[in-house]
């Protein structure tokens, strides 16, 4: 009898402890294939949520770290999300601390079972340190002297309240170092071999201080229409990120690239590029929606050279003289007015310009800034100024293009192609930029010969740029260009010949009206075509009209020496007109005559423009 009641009980306590132990083991190593079905009919892994969370384009990963995508190396968005699953409602009970973001979401779309979040140490500090109430897109304006910054910067601003009522702003940037002059080198490891890629979470008064004061680049925040949910989903991704090993490629996965995948979290449909710049990141979410606020930062440079145009060259000079004297200017103690209102938005830009540029002691910037402030506030408290439209990664046409153009050139006909995967050209609608400017990256030029003869490269531009910024008699500014590039050179006979250059320029611009500007340039460069390397030089001098109709004319003369290593000089003389037929599309046509000893050479040009 006490064996059998031994047995018994027995039994029934190992019923117990099957219910409760092993066969729960079972029950919860059959939950992943229900919730597999279940994920499965409702194809979640085509959704793009999914590929958002996984920074996957067109089923393949952009992210190469097992530790992220646990179907490596055969990866595909089906497989990580069985991976997923498993991983979560298996036996890996730390997954859902590495896989928070997914485990978020998968449990809304499959009503999944709660896992407990709060057991992971790095979301519970994350959420105290850094609250996420509100989050905004940020594009820093591009810097084309410095090649870390050649296309603008775009991070994530998020703020909100700390449990103890304080208001906490921080800015959360993906980058790679690229503090390098060397712009060959700095192509080659991001576009080839790629780079380390670094997460960041600093104060954002900081990065706000570092763009609009110390680089003069302006800022444009635009505030995200997400609701709690996506949110909360955004902050889980970031910390799956943040233990991620990222790898940086320029052409392929940026900080644009990132801030793409993470504005998918909201379900929104966002085109795909093949290239993403940090201004097509601002212009997708637009299109999406995305945007519900925005604002422009403008730095104090800026602020005065654009205030300038606006206000009389006698109150320029007396806003410069009493700032440095550290008297109020005469001008302000009139009457309120529209132009004293311009006036005292001019001074308070160029007192922290001067402070900023070292021209005024801290004493006397701080002494300026509150009489100005008083000023404000007795006079202007309901008057504020916007400079920003017209400027802007929304104001800017799409950052790639194509162009198909005939060309004829000493009875010779051909069409040529010209690709842009990044930026801008001098010939382009730049009114968006404040100024003429251009910035090519790994842009081909090629050559079809329409009466026999194959393709050829006719240029090929590794990195070029140029600005045309007018001089401030307050601010100043330089014209020039650099560029590095495969091309055709003309030699004594003005026959091409085609060298691997190095090159660039200095000079002035001037804006003699608001639509025209003129400006001159010296420079030079070293070349070569074969063996030997030769030196170049090259003077150039012309004028940019901004016309009615949405039309552009640029007339350029220059004279160029020991081009194509020839030990002689050439004219030439070149007109280019442009129509712009909307942001995406443009018609041009084209006239050079370059005229070097006793020979001619003229080239024709029509072309349509397409930017994407």
């Amino acid at each position: 009898m006490f064996f059998r009641d031994i047995l018994a009980k027995g039994g029934r306590l190992a019923a117990f402890f099957c219910a409760w132990g092993v066969c729960a083991a079972q029950a919860s190593a059959a939950l992943p294939e229900h919730l597999l079905e279940q994920a499965r009919d409702l194809r979640l892994s085509e959704r793009s949520e999914w590929q958002a969370l996984l920074h996957s384009q067109h089923g393949l990963p952009l992210i190469d770290d097992p530790s992220f995508l646990l179907s490596l190396p055969s990866f595909s968005p089906e497989k990580e999300l069985e991976a997923t699953l498993k991983a979560l409602y298996g036996e890996d009970h730390a997954a859902y601390c590495r896989f928070p973001a997914r485990y978020w979401w998968l449990r809304r779309e499959l009503n999944a079972p709660e896992l407990p979040l709060t057991n992971c140490p790095e979301i519970a500090d994350f959420r105290a340190r850094a609250p996420m109430d509100s989050i905004s897109l940020v594009f820093a304006s591009e810097n084309q002297t410095q090649p870390a910054s050649m296309l603008g910067h775009a991070f994530l601003k998020i703020a909100g309240q700390t449990q103890d009522g304080q208001t906490r702003e921080h800015a959360i940037s993906f980058y790679t170092d690229a503090d390098t002059w060397n712009v060959p080198k700095l192509l080659v490891d991001s576009l080839v071999f790629g780079k380390n890629g670094y997460f960041s979470l600093s104060p954002y008064h900081e990065q706000r201080q570092r763009y609009v004061d110390h680089e003069q680049r302006s800022l444009w925040e635009y505030d995200l229409a997400l609701d709690p949910w996506q949110r909360e989903l955004v902050r889980l991704h970031l910390l799956e990120l943040k233990q991620t090993r990222l790898t940086y490629f320029f052409q392929k996965y940026n900080c644009a690239t990132v801030i793409h995948f993470i504005l998918g979290l909201s379900g929104r449909p966002l085109p795909a590029k093949a290239w993403l710049s940090p201004k097509d990141v601002v212009q997708e979410a637009s299109q999406a929606g995305l945007i519900q606020a925005s604002r422009m930062i403008a730095p104090s440079r800026w602020l005065v050279r654009t205030l300038n145009q606006s206000l009389p060259a006698s109150r320029q000079r007396e806003n410069l003289h009493a700032l440095q004297a550290g008297t109020m200017p005469g001008g302000l103690e009139r009457s309120p007015s529209r132009d004293s209102f311009l006036q005292l938005e001019h001074a308070q830009a160029l007192n922290q310009y001067l402070f900023l540029e070292g021209r005024l002691s801290r004493q006397t910037w701080q002494d300026n800034a509150s009489q100005l402030d008083q000023l404000r506030a007795r006079d202007y408290a309901e008057l504020s100024l916007d400079l920003s439209k017209g400027f802007g990664p929304l104001d800017t046409p799409p950052t790639a293009q194509a162009s198909l153009a005939w060309l004829h050139r000493d009875g010779r006909q051909q069409l040529q192609i010209k690709l842009l995967p990044a930026s801008h050209l001098l010939e382009d609608d730049n009114r968006g930029y404040n100024h003429e400017n251009e910035l090519q990256i790994l842009s081909p030029t090629i050559s079809l010969p329409l009466n026999g003869g194959a393709p050829r490269l006719r240029q090929l531009v590794l990195y070029g740029m140029q600005t045309l910024l007018p001089r401030d008699p307050i601010t100043g500014g330089v014209a020039g260009k650099l560029s590095i590039a495969y091309q055709s050179q003309l030699d004594g006979d003005l026959q091409e010949r085609q060298v691997m250059q190095v090159g660039g320029a200095i000079g002035l611009a001037r804006r003699l009206l608001p639509d025209a500007d003129v400006y001159a340039l010296a420079g030079g460069g070293l070349a070569t075509g074969g063996e030997q390397g030769f030196a170049y030089g090259e003077l150039e001098g012309g004028v940019m009209l901004r016309e009615i109709w949405n039309m552009k004319t640029w007339l350029a003369l220059s004279r160029h020496f020991n081009e194509a290593d020839s030990h002689s000089a050439f004219s030439r003389v070149a007109w280019k007109q442009m129509h712009y037929l909307s942001r995406q599309q443009s018609l041009f046509a084209s006239w050079q005559q370059e005229t070097g000893g006793r020979r001619n050479r003229r080239e024709w040009q029509l072309g349509f423009k397409q930017l994407f």
